[in-house]
């Protein structure tokens, strides 16, 4: 008896974590544009990934991985070079299944010393320097196209005796210097986005729930962007459905909605990886790469 019972306490506790991680938006950092001259080509895919870091230690949303964001670029030929507007954003956070996706900029960074200040040097050496660096962040909603979230922060390190590497795209770029200026924008940044984690939720909706798409369509099996990260498990079933043309707002631009046709259902029969998984469909529906699974 008290075997049943335990079991029963961990199958409960095991269904309320997955109905938990379920409820967990999908998120995606797009780019870090640097629109400064300190760590030119390094500064922006740093702090990057430094936000990822910290939206994934928060375990408030399923953190879309820099290698997969990679590879569906390249699967798709698309680029995120030079300045992405929401319209790409969106875009590309539909081809991950994303129901938000993050973007910035580095938009200031100056060098101050004792007496003057310098700016944009290959170097500066000085007794005691201090760095100042501006990250801007946006949140937007793959659905609506909606901004959900701006935000400002600075971050500032001091150094004695110091030379601050990487200005003017400078081969001595530090790394370990750079985090200790920015990380704390990055990490304000980061729990803004966290604290706002339930209202992002309610305003999702049933988009906050488990969803993906298919990547790819063979000999009968569908490949869809779901694994054992996202909390997926042979067996499961999802609605498929085919997304037809965006509606919007012929005053205001705003995305009103989407034409959706039923499929079928997909039951899950292969966890292949942490984001890929194999399925069937039912009820004699093909699936297209694109069909989006809820």
């Amino acid at each position: 008896m008290k075997r049943l019972v335990a079991l029963s306490l961990v199958l409960a506790f095991s269904a309320a974590s997955l109905a938990t991680f379920a409820q967990k938006p999908r998120i995606a950092v797009l780019k870090i544009r640097n629109e400064s001259q300190y760590g030119h080509g390094r500064l922006g895919p740093a702090i990057e990934d430094w936000l990822v870091e910290k939206l994934v230690q928060s375990g408030q949303f399923r953190v879309i991985e820099r290698k997969e964001l990679e590879s569906v670029l390249a699967e798709q030929e698309l680029s995120l070079s030079g300045a992405i507007d929401d319209k790409t954003a969106v875009k590309v956070g539909k081809l991950l299944g994303c129901q938000l996706v993050v973007m910035g900029a580095v938009t200031d960074f100056s060098i101050r010393k004792a007496g003057g200040e310098a700016f944009f040097r290959l170097g500066v050496d000085a007794s005691k320097t201090t760095a100042e660096g501006t990250l801007s962040l946006r949140l937007v909603n793959t659905t609506t196209a909606e901004i959900l979230f701006t935000g400002s922060e600075s971050g500032k390190d001091s150094f004695g005796k110091l030379r601050i590497a990487g200005i003017g795209g400078g081969t001595d770029w530090d790394e370990s210097q750079a985090r200790k200026i920015f990380q704390p924008a990055v990490d304000r940044l980061a729990q803004q986005i966290v604290n706002s984690a339930s209202s992002l939720k309610e305003g999702l909706g049933a988009a906050a729930l488990v969803s993906g798409k298919v990547a790819k369509v063979s000999d009968g099996k569908a490949y869809v962007n779901l694994g054992s990260t996202d909390g997926i498990r042979e067996g499961q079933q999802f609605g498929l459905f085919r997304v037809g043309e965006t509606i919007t707002d012929p005053d205001t631009g705003k995305v009103l909605g989407q034409e959706k046709s039923r499929i079928g259902t997909l039951t899950i029969t292969k966890i292949v990886g942490e984001h890929l998984s194999i399925g069937v469909v039912d009820g004699g529906g093909q699936a297209q790469v694109g069909d989006v699974l809820e």
